[in-house]
């Protein structure tokens, strides 16, 4: 779907102000649905990645912790990992959308899971 230049500038305002909430960035664009807003959105964040700049963390979600780890952050958490060892500040810093306390809770988990499956 080709977005025009206004569209996109509407995208990144709304963006900015409603990060992730993508029937709300569709109404501010106008011409756009949610799901066409949404796959915007995340070729915008994978560019964003890209460039070194800020993406806005997954909402939150109830149950659990309150969030679920995507598998990108759970890439960066391995590679910090490798590169930190159990220095969760400093896997954090890698990780980039979790603090050092849901690293470790993160690591947790994926430990226990690597034990029971025999790993």
């Amino acid at each position: 779907v080709h977005w025009t230049p206004d569209e996109h500038e509407r995208f990144v305002t709304a963006f900015t102000l409603y990060p992730r909430k993508w029937k709300k960035i569709a109404e501010y664009v106008r011409t756009k649905t949610r799901k066409q807003t949404e796959n915007h959105g995340t070729s915008y964040m994978k560019q964003l990645e890209r460039e070194g700049k800020a993406v806005p963390p997954p909402e939150k979600r109830r149950g659990g912790t309150g969030e679920y780890w995507t598998a990108e952050e759970h890439e960066r958490f391995l590679d910090g990992l490798s590169t930190h060892g159990r220095q969760w500040v400093e896997v954090a810093k890698v990780v980039r959308t979790k603090n050092a306390k849901q690293v470790g809770h993160h690591a947790y988990n994926y430990f226990n899971r690597l034990q029971r499956e025999g790993k």
